[in-house]
């Protein structure tokens, strides 16, 4: 058995034999401040209008992060590991599984550049770097958020991957 456990945005993705995929996310700061987000997401990076609607939404996140009215996160509180998702899959249902940070699957998810068989044959051939960098130039190509709409112009891009 692979036991698994997510929390906040960043996945983890598993392959299987037959080479489907199947997402693992906790999508719940989704539904938190969705006013704020907008207003953020509706500015270009880098901007004043930019600057200020993202610091007014990271000063009402602090006050509902790791809270029952908000979403969780990895931080000081422990409390957090008793709201993650957990579950577990078969091993021999399992090709490989990859677990990345959402600036990562966001190549998948928002960019819509890549799909999750796409991302796989890249981790096989060119490895999480070489996936990573495709990530950073997608960003690059829209530096100021116009054609993906998002917080700043690259997100944190980690991933870890197995195969069998």
């Amino acid at each position: 058995m692979l036991d698994y456990l997510v929390l906040a945005d960043s996945p983890v993705v598993f392959e299987d034999v037959q080479g489907g995929h199947t997402v693992i996310t906790d999508l719940r700061v989704d539904d938190v401040l969705p006013e704020l987000r907008a207003e953020v997401e509706s500015h270009e990076t880098h901007t004043p209008g930019h600057r200020a609607a993202l610091q007014r939404l990271v000063l009402a996140q602090r006050q509902v992060r790791n809270t029952p009215d908000g979403y969780w996160v990895a931080s000081t509180n422990p409390e957090a590991a008793q709201h993650c998702l957990t579950g577990s899959t078969e091993l021999r249902d399992v090709r490989s599984a990859a677990v990345m940070s959402d600036g990562v699957s966001r190549l998948v998810t928002e960019y819509e550049m890549a799909t999750w068989y796409d991302v796989f044959a890249a981790l096989r051939t060119v490895g999480p770097r070489g996936l990573i960098e495709t990530v950073r130039k997608t960003e690059a190509s829209d530096p100021t958020g116009r054609r993906w709409p998002r917080y700043k112009s690259g997100d944190d891009a980690t991933v870890a991957y197995c195969q069998w």
